[in-house]
């Protein structure tokens, strides 16, 4: 049977796409990492990963073991770290960080409803980031017991919990196109002039990658860092931009258009960020379960 030291060593790699970088979050040597691998694929006769020029990337076989496999530890890590905190807490602060979207609809009525359920248990809720990658640093130095924002690809020894997809739209000027038009092709919308979000942002990671996808090179013609900028930047006429949908929504959409992306349709996946469920409080993995219990509806 395979062993827990095994399973974590897979799963660091498959996140990471790199042999070193796995041995640094399990904490052994690179040839020790290979060959705790190695022992494993001998057990389950079929090889798990390829190294190409690239780095390392997964097999067929790995693919389909990543799920099941990443779930089990999860659980695990999760009941594990449920018996060593003992009951619910009786009081206690939960600090959290999240990107504006989910602080300005998602969060407020969870946190609510968790007051009325927990009134010992105060939420500190940090708002005022308008990028991803600060939360994702907060919840590496400790500041945060956790984030709700997006995984970044450089933060793959963070834990990541899925809450909701926001699909990326086009936000144009009012006078484009006629009443009937709802959707935009990327290539399409290629032809417009980009306001482009700043360039650490995770949106704007999303919409250089599309775009690199279907072979063009676009650049903005401004760049911002705050949404309401964007869209008024759209509303004025000076280009159109691409947002979250739930991010757009919390913003005033007068004299401006909101169309679907499509070819491809893009989302932006949300979640909670945290380093492990063990070095959660029991706050947090309280007000963590709760929200995991209550999923947002579906934007219409």
């Amino acid at each position: 049977m395979p062993t827990l030291k095994q399973l974590e060593a897979f799963v660091a790699i498959a996140r990471t796409g790199s042999f070193s970088a796995a041995a640094r979050i399990v904490h052994v040597s690179q040839p020790a990492l290979t060959a705790v691998i190695k022992n494993l694929e001998q057990q389950l006769g079929v090889s798990l990963f390829e190294r190409t020029a690239r780095g390392v990337t997964m097999t067929t076989a790995g693919r389909e073991l990543l799920p099941t496999v990443d779930r089990l530890l999860t659980e695990l890590n999760e009941t594990l770290a449920n018996v060593l905190s003992g009951t619910a807490p009786r009081g206690g602060t939960v600090t959290l960080a999240c990107i504006p979207s989910a602080g300005s609809q998602f969060l407020p009525p969870l946190i609510a409803g968790f007051n009325l359920e927990h009134p010992t248990v105060r939420i500190d809720l940090r708002d005022a980031m308008t990028e991803n990658r600060e939360i994702v640093r907060m919840v590496r130095a400790g500041d945060i017991d956790c984030g709700v924002a997006s995984a970044m690809p450089d933060a793959a020894e963070l834990q990541f919990r899925h809450l909701y997809d926001d699909e990326l739209v086009a936000i144009v000027p009012a006078a484009y196109g006629d009443d009937s038009l709802t959707r935009l092709t990327w290539k399409d919308f290629s032809a417009l002039p980009l306001v482009g979000m700043a360039t650490n942002s995770y949106v704007r990671l999303l919409v250089d990658q599309t775009f690199a996808a279907i072979g063009v090179s676009k650049r903005p013609v401004a760049q911002v860092s705050l949404i309401t900028t964007a869209i008024g930047m759209a509303r004025a006429g000076i280009g159109a931009t691409v947002l979250p949908l739930r991010a757009a929504r919390a913003c005033d959409l007068s004299a401006v258009k909101t169309l679907a992306l499509v070819e491809p349709t893009v989302r932006r996946p949300i979640g909670f960020l945290y380093r492990s469920m063990a070095e959660l409080s029991p706050a947090a993995k309280l007000f963590l379960r709760y929200v995991l219990q209550h999923p947002p509806a579906p934007v219409g």
